[in-house]
């Protein structure tokens, strides 16, 4: 079924193309009819010299009026003309002698017995009522008038090849009208397939469905624009299957510390648990609330950083001194472990950053780091300067990632050692890219089987000091 933009874009197509069509044919009827007109009086006027030349040799008296008659007939048998010759002597010009009819208006002759010529159409004779084509030129000898010559055709002679060729122009224009009618169906059809089938896969994206692509063919702005809706329908299925993950998987996050604070609290009320270990499980219960608390406020605070809503406050920040502050922060953890950190830099590195955001990320780093790395290894962090460039590294001499899994190092709740990460809810290392990220910076990570990873942190270019 075709819709109302389609039929009204279709009729107004229509519309200009039948008015254009009915134009044109009209203009080229209008000039072929004043050709047909001018190339008739043309011939006339060349019929009227050999009329000129004959009359000429009558006047003279070289040609008897018995042959000029039988001449003038074979004129107009040949020609379909008719002659008019009218002889007038100056001296006596009622005494005209006239061959052939009489022009009906006395006024025409006297125009061309003036000299002046006539050009004109109407009914020639008194006796007749069929138009002419009239045309009327004097007969001088020694500078002077002394007749006049009018040949006459039937108008309705013209009329009827005028007619023919209107015919021919309007049947031509009728066929070329629905030629033009039809092409302009197929082609609109065409053009608004691809429109019809964008709205279908519009109407299925709001219905959920994000699956439906629209065929692009072509290089034109309909191209271009089917192109960005299934652009669009492409990251709205990215966004739905994020939204099932996620939804996937903080389920999983959360039914794991629930299940275990219901079991522990109903056992407490069923009086399954002994009063001498009914602390035990409470602060267990605890341990789960505080961690469904800390999962609570990465999720927060992820999501204020996926809707843009964090605002940095950047400052200058002096990164060596800010690194040596976070490895003396952790230094105690570290030694509990049997790990020793380190802090280094190849030179100052002033950096236009939220300084607190930055020392989130480096804890962050640098607490995964401590926590995934066996007894006696080494880790810490240092500043690399490389001619104009700088850059964080976070660094450990541990067993490594796998690298099947540093592709999805940064994604929400990815846990790549599931056996040694059991009260992370695997949302740390997001986190960080998000917040590296909204300084316009990047984050990329390198690691080799026991030779260690090292978190590579670029900035944009900082201040010297």
């Amino acid at each position: 079924m075709l819709n109302s933009f389609y039929r009204k874009m279709l009729f107004i197509y229509i519309a200009i193309t039948l008015v254009s069509i009915l134009a044109i044919s009209g203009t080229i009827s209008y000039t072929m009819k004043q050709k047909t007109y001018d190339r008739s009086e043309k011939l006339l006027l060349e019929k009227v010299e050999q009329v000129e030349e004959l009359t000429a040799d009558y006047f003279n008296n070289e040609t008897p009026i018995k042959d000029f008659r039988k001449q003038i007939q074979a004129l107009e048998k040949s020609s379909n003309v008719r002659v008019a010759v009218m002889k007038t002597p100056r001296a006596n010009p009622e005494r005209a002698m006239t061959i052939g009819e009489q022009p009906v208006r006395q006024v025409w002759l006297e125009k061309v017995l003036s000299g002046n010529p006539v050009t004109t159409r109407g009914i020639f004779a008194q006796n007749s009522s069929v138009k002419m084509l009239i045309v009327g030129r004097p007969v001088k000898q020694d500078n002077r008038v002394v007749g006049a010559i009018f040949l006459y055709t039937p108008l309705v002679n013209i009329q009827g090849t005028i007619q023919e060729i209107n015919r021919a122009i309007y049947s031509a224009a009728l066929v070329i009208a629905l030629l033009a009618v039809a092409g302009l169906y197929f082609a609109s059809r065409h053009f608004v397939k691809p429109i019809q089938r964008m709205s279908r896969t519009a109407e299925a994206l709001a219905m959920g469905d994000f699956g439906d692509r629209v065929p692009v063919r072509g290089k034109d702005e309909i191209a271009s624009l089917a192109g960005s809706l299934n652009r669009m329908a492409g990251k709205l299925q990215k966004v739905e299957e994020s939204r099932k993950q996620f939804l996937s998987e903080i389920s999983h996050e959360l039914r794991t510390p629930l299940t275990t604070i219901r079991a522990s609290l109903q056992g407490i009320v069923d009086g399954v648990v002994e009063p001498q270990d009914a602390k035990e499980y409470i602060d267990v219960s605890l341990q789960e609330t505080l961690r469904l608390s800390r999962l609570v406020e990465d999720l927060l605070e992820l999501s204020s950083f996926e809707e843009k809503k964090v605002k940095l406050h950047l400052e200058e920040v002096d990164v060596p001194e800010l690194a040596g502050l976070v490895v003396t922060q952790l230094t105690m953890k570290a030694k509990a472990k049997g790990i020793e950190l380190h802090a280094a830099s190849d030179g100052a590195y002033m950096a236009l950053a939220d300084r607190d955001r930055l020392r989130q990320v480096l804890i962050n780093l640098l607490d995964n780091a401590i926590n995934h790395i066996p007894e006696g290894s080494h880790a810490g962090i240092r500043i690399r300067v490389l001619r104009q460039e700088r850059w964080i590294e976070v660094w450990d001499n541990g067993p490594g990632i796998p690298a099947e899994k540093l592709p999805h190092l940064f994604d929400r709740f990815y846990k790549a050692d599931e056996s040694r990460n059991r009260t992370g809810a695997g949302l740390g290392l997001t986190i960080c890219k998000h917040i590296v990220d909204a300084h316009g910076g990047s984050i990329q990570v390198e690691s080799e089987p026991q030779a260690g990873t090292i978190f590579k942190i670029f900035l944009p270019k900082g201040i010297e000091a």
